[in-house]
């Protein structure tokens, strides 16, 4: 995969309704809640994965779309990233905003809005890449010519850069090990995107609980993280145990920013990047801050 990095932040431009070329209704549905009862950031990457889908099938075209059935080439996601805004709750309907901010020479970057009414309640982005049998090809005219009939002006983000030590296993001082589930793997014969989107909330969860001492009922509902941006640097397969690492990149008086690494033993296959709260359940952040403290990412 090319080294494409686009992470979804605060500042991300939040554009109106009109300004997407496409809005989807989504009704939200209980399995999308999480345990404070609000739609949870993986279930948000099924929503932009549905509308990503619902797109690019009729946006193609029925020349394209046979091509694409026929697996004459992929559209492989390369990264996807979340930021929730404002709680989302179960009742009453989204509409989901769909654009492409960018077109590269063998990539394209779509970008995403949630609206409750005309209200933005979370935004996102992700990375798409022209695959072949010979691998990432330029897009052709035709597949250009679609996406930019989509393209939505002013959506344009700065490329971020990586860190050095990400792709090093020691660089993350916490680790868990998952295995991959036969539910997990999807069309393309490997785990699916938002499955892998969950295996890092899994392991933040398992931090934070490692940090409280395992209370009954999970860790406190305001150490999820508020954003996720997450890079799939090759397939995950089933049947296979991998390790999910995990560190501390910044601490400040609110809020922590993590990364994360998949490794196949010691190859790196995906990247992540997640931003929360760390306050304690009384709203103060002493206790919690100082555990987190002790997991800041190590130097290789």
């Amino acid at each position: 995969m090319p080294d494409i990095i686009e992470s979804v932040t605060s500042t991300q431009l939040r554009l109106e309704p009109s300004s997407f070329p496409v809005l989807i209704e989504h009704a939200a549905r209980y399995s999308d809640l999480d345990p404070s009862r609000r739609i949870g950031r993986d279930a948000l990457v099924r929503w932009f994965e549905d509308a990503r889908v619902s797109v690019e099938l009729d946006a193609l075209g029925a020349d394209l779309s046979t091509r694409y059935r026929s697996r004459q080439f992929k559209l492989l996601l390369a990264s996807v990233g979340v930021e929730v805004i404002a709680p989302l709750k179960v009742a009453g309907r989204y509409r989901i905003g769909v654009g492409v901010a960018h077109i590269g020479t063998s990539s394209f970057t779509y970008t995403y809005a949630v609206f409750a009414g005309d209200e933005c309640v979370a935004t996102g982005r992700s990375v798409s890449v022209y695959v072949t049998d010979e691998g990432p090809t330029e897009l052709p005219a035709d597949v250009r010519a679609a996406l930019t009939a989509l393209k939505v002006e002013g959506a344009e983000q700065e490329r971020a850069e990586r860190l050095p030590g990400r792709l090093v296993r020691e660089a993350y001082p916490f680790r868990l090990d998952i295995r991959t589930r036969f539910g997990d793997i999807d069309t393309n014969r490997h785990v699916n995107n938002v499955a892998l989107a969950g295996w890092y909330f899994d392991a933040l969860a398992e931090l934070h609980l490692d940090m409280l001492g395992y209370p009954t009922g999970g860790p406190l509902d305001d150490l999820s993280p508020s954003s996720l941006h997450v890079e799939y640097l090759a397939e995950v397969h089933y049947p296979g145990i991998y390790q999910l690492r995990v560190g501390v990149l910044e601490l400040d008086a609110s809020s922590v920013r993590y990364a994360c690494g998949l490794f196949d033993g010691p190859r790196c296959i995906g990247l992540a990047e997640a931003v929360g709260s760390h306050a304690d359940a009384d709203g103060t952040t002493g206790d919690v801050a100082a555990s987190l403290g002790a997991w800041r990412m190590r130097k290789v």
